[in-house]
């Protein structure tokens, strides 16, 4: 018996690991709006392999993130939604100096839609 609960606390191994960018995007409520026009936002998890990390461990893997985000709201927001959908957060570290990437963005026809950090 005690060789079964064994095996079954093991950690499956990792499937994926991102390595990159993980930050927090602010879509304007407005849609087909300019972004100066923009009264709403939105807050989602994003970062190219932020999102990955995120899509993965919904899809069932095995995913880890490695980055670092501040030591604040934003920071925890991120972290917290990692870990909401099974995301592996031990090496996303978290940095007191560092200030945790923003992004605003509208939704609008894909050639014109405006990204700002």
């Amino acid at each position: 018996m005690s060789m079964n609960k064994a095996v079954s606390s093991e950690q499956k191994p990792l499937d994926v690991i991102c390595l990159g960018r993980v930050a927090v995007d602010l879509y304007g409520q407005q849609i087909g709006s300019r972004l100066e026009d923009m009264t709403t936002f939105a807050k989602y998890l994003g970062g190219s392999s932020g999102n990955v990390a995120y899509g993965t461990a919904i899809q069932g893997l095995r995913s880890a993130m490695l980055a670092r985000v501040g030591d604040e709201h934003m920071g925890r927001f991120v972290r917290e939604e990692l870990n909401r959908v099974g995301v592996d957060t031990q090496g996303l570290l978290s940095a007191r100096q560092l200030a945790t990437a923003l992004r605003l963005l509208d939704i609008n026809a894909p050639d014109t839609a405006p990204l700002i950090f």
